[in-house]
């Protein structure tokens, strides 16, 4: 990133009292854009302290560790792979945090055209990326208590992008101005278009104070999300991901279904699907070999599972890209 910042806080306790404002002028912005780009880094801690965006909106990813992000006095479970803006006005701080790596964009709505911000107001998974102030949300149609959760293909195409951001926004020259504009508009577009097509599986919509899933339970899930994306091509089973909560089997997959919008299995299944499909378009392995990969017996359950879930075999899927023009 173009840069890496370390924070220590002392406070024990944040509270409004403590309350600190932070205005786009003290960032460390893009010396021609309303644009700061940076990697933040927690290490352990249990507060941060409270402080509020004045006049900025504030896009996250989070890279690694994890912790709790309080936003607007609304505890938030956070991890590897999510993703979501705040709008001007948001009070946060970061508690419970481990190892918690974050790339940060803060940036001012002129950053874009008004053709380029009618785009993205005109997608419905942009709006879903924001989480709002109790007095805003109540506007809506739905509660969200969800930030979009990248799949590790998606969270690989990410950091590619955010990394080709970060080399040209350390560049001081009209092209390299033009393309962190440009490249950070397409990133925005990428993930609010995943949170539309993936909005009403990876997201709650009942009111927070209605689940009984309390937040070391949702600190406890995260962890083992992150366990299944790291190890979806071992034999994973029921009874030894809830070993890892120190739940039954049964409370297990029904908080587990709750939270992430699809069984345990299921998304052991979409997770190896969607490496298949990545190995398929950019390798020569053969069916057997990405089958071995990701976790299946062989090429024929492979083929099975890829056909009833896609409608097409995986030989067909990977001719229909080597058939692309380039």
């Amino acid at each position: 990133m173009h840069a890496s910042v370390r924070l220590h806080y002392k406070h024990p306790v944040s509270s409004q009292q403590d309350l600190q404002s932070c205005l786009f002028s003290s960032l460390a912005m893009h010396p021609q854009l309303p644009l700061c780009a940076r990697q933040e880094f927690y290490g352990q801690g249990t507060d941060t302290g409270l402080h509020k965006h004045e006049d900025f909106y504030a896009f996250y990813v989070v890279q690694g560790g994890r912790g709790v992000h309080l936003i607007n006095n609304q505890p938030y479970a956070i991890t590897r792979g999510n993703v979501y803006v705040l709008p001007p006005g948001t009070t946060h701080a970061y508690r419970q945090y481990s190892q918690l790596i974050i790339h940060a964009f803060y940036f001012q709505p002129h950053l874009f055209s008004m053709t380029e911000q009618a785009a993205l107001r005109a997608l419905s998974g942009f709006w879903q990326l924001f989480v709002l102030p109790d007095e805003q949300a109540a506007t809506c149609e739905t509660r969200i208590d969800h930030h979009l959760h990248l799949s590790p293909e998606q969270h690989r195409e990410i950091e590619q992008e955010i990394n080709e951001i970060c080399r040209e926004f350390s560049t001081d020259t009209l092209d390299g101005t033009l393309l962190t504009q440009n490249q950070f508009l397409r990133m925005l577009i990428h993930v609010a278009r995943w949170q539309g097509e993936q909005g009403s599986d990876n997201w709650q919509s009942e009111p927070a104070e209605a689940s009984d899933i309390d937040l070391q339970q949702k600190m406890g899930l995260a962890g083992v999300v992150h366990f299944c994306e790291e190890h979806f091509h071992e034999s994973l089973t029921v009874p030894q991901l809830a070993a890892q909560m120190f739940l039954s089997p049964s409370r297990f997959s029904e908080i587990f279904s709750q939270e992430v919008g699809m069984s345990p299995a299921a998304y052991i299944k979409q997770l190896r699907l969607e490496r298949v499909q990545t190995l398929l378009r950019t390798s020569t392995l053969t069916t057997t070999k990405i089958a071995h990969q990701v976790g299946y017996r062989d090429s024929a359950q492979l083929a099975r599972v890829f056909r009833s879930t896609f409608h097409s075999t995986p030989t067909a899927y990977r001719r229909s890209f080597q058939a692309q023009p380039e």
